[in-house]
């Protein structure tokens, strides 16, 4: 019955991930259609600096709140303290980073050459501080394996990036406003899971939240380096291109490609986010014998499907990818694409138990784990940029992937005593 209902609610999250296809990555083919590489170049990175102030807002809270809640989903008092406890600190922290965020503006578009940047962070500095809040509201839902909900959410979310670039159109956005876009859609969602907490969670029974909350900064605390990590990782490469002197267009070239990469690890974030609760509950309650028994389960039927997916990716790119966008120069980015997803192939036995460490509450080794993991990035980055560009970024994140993935395989085996 469990295994059922496992299956069954990764069915609806890939939902999200069918949507993410259509429009997360219709935001890149949009942007640069009708805007231009330049300015799809400029808007990711606003987007990256975004989502990394947006996770020092979250501290790591959103993890600790998740293990919380999935430990004891049936009690109420305990899951309406850990929540409250989370929420409280989570609000002034967003608030600090949000601040933070725009006090930088100006050295980050020095450092990345742009004045549209600077312009582009203080139009999205509200969403930073909704999207903030809302990784602890996911958290929350998360942890109390309310997975359909969580699938339409994030749903929500994808159809609000549509509803936005479709209006940022309308109205001849700018391309240095084309950031707004993301306070749109996190101020939109931020209403819709305020009420779903009001409707599942009893704040009233919120009774030693106080506790919680210094619980949770202790987790958060611990984690935070790793999930700020997380985030530069994931964009590191796009980051470090732009650094190198490479044109906005070859920026432009290489993010979409990234973007589609990203997009396919959701795939894998999709199982992660159905198999992180039942980790929490059997981890905290010593069963490791059915934590190996959910890992065997979750790889056997994982691993070929993502690699068939990666595979077809790869095939697909040149031509779907030009006949999209309508510009023959992002063909470009189809050799370093081809080298993202060798990378996700080789690393997909590992990838939905990348945070097993967090679950097992080691969230000090999970940072370890992450540190390792930019390290190599930036490393392989910074030889390999100059020479190879775009080809080079690719390496590096496809190097990392991997790195990670015998990391968490080895750590979680030390740490947590469980075998992947």
């Amino acid at each position: 019955m469990a295994d059922l209902r496992l299956r069954r609610d990764i069915a609806w999250n890939l939902i999200p991930v069918v949507l993410l296809a259509a429009v997360g990555l219709g935001l890149n083919f949009m942007v640069a259609g009708w805007w231009g590489a330049g300015a799809l170049g400029t808007f990711n990175l606003v987007t990256i600096a975004y989502f990394v102030f947006a996770v020092a807002g979250a501290c790591g809270l959103q993890y600790s709140v998740l293990r919380a809640v999935a430990e004891r989903p049936d009690d109420r008092e305990h899951v309406a303290a850990a929540a409250v406890g989370a929420l409280v600190p989570n609000v002034a922290l967003a608030a600090v980073a949000t601040a933070v965020f725009i006090a930088l503006r100006g050295p980050i578009a020095t450092l990345l050459d742009s004045d549209d940047v600077a312009t582009g962070m203080l139009w999205v500095a509200p969403g930073l501080f909704c999207f903030a809040i809302n990784k602890v509201l996911f958290g929350i839902v998360n942890g109390l394996r309310r997975m359909r909900a969580f699938a339409i959410y994030t749903s929500l979310r994808y159809a609000l990036v549509a509803v936005g670039v479709l209006a940022g159109h309308a109205c001849s956005l700018s391309a240095a406003h084309l950031a707004v876009i993301w306070t749109f859609v996190e101020g939109t969602l931020l209403l819709v899971l305020v009420i779903e907490l009001a409707a599942t969670v009893s704040i009233v029974r919120a009774r030693g939240w106080v506790a919680w909350s210094r619980t949770h900064l202790a987790y958060g605390t611990r984690g935070l380096t790793a999930s700020i990590a997380y985030e530069i990782n994931t964009k590191l490469d796009v980051w470090m291109l732009g650094a190198s002197g490479a044109t906005k267009a070859t920026v432009g070239v290489y993010s979409l490609a990234a973007a589609i990469n990203e997009g396919a690890t959701q795939l894998s974030v999709v199982v992660q986010n159905n198999v992180n609760p039942l980790l929490a509950n059997e981890l905290a309650a010593g069963r490791l014998d059915t934590v190996h028994a959910l890992v065997r389960q979750t790889r056997r039927w994982f691993v070929p499907a993502f690699v068939g997916a990666c595979a077809i990716g790869v095939v697909l790119f040149p031509s779907i990818v030009t006949r999209l966008v309508g510009d023959p120069a992002f063909a470009a980015g189809a050799r370093p694409f081809a080298v993202l997803m060798v990378g996700l192939a080789v690393a997909s036995p590992y990838l939905p138990f990348g945070q097993l460490l967090l679950m097992a509450d080691r969230p000090g080794w999970h940072t370890a784990l992450m540190l390792i993991v930019i390290a190599s990035s930036f490393v392989v980055n910074l030889i390999a940029i100059p020479p190879l560009g775009m080809l080079g970024a690719a390496c590096a994140t496809a190097t990392a992937t991997i790195v990670g993935a015998l990391a968490v395989r080895q750590l979680s085996r030390y740490v947590a005593r469980v075998r992947l």
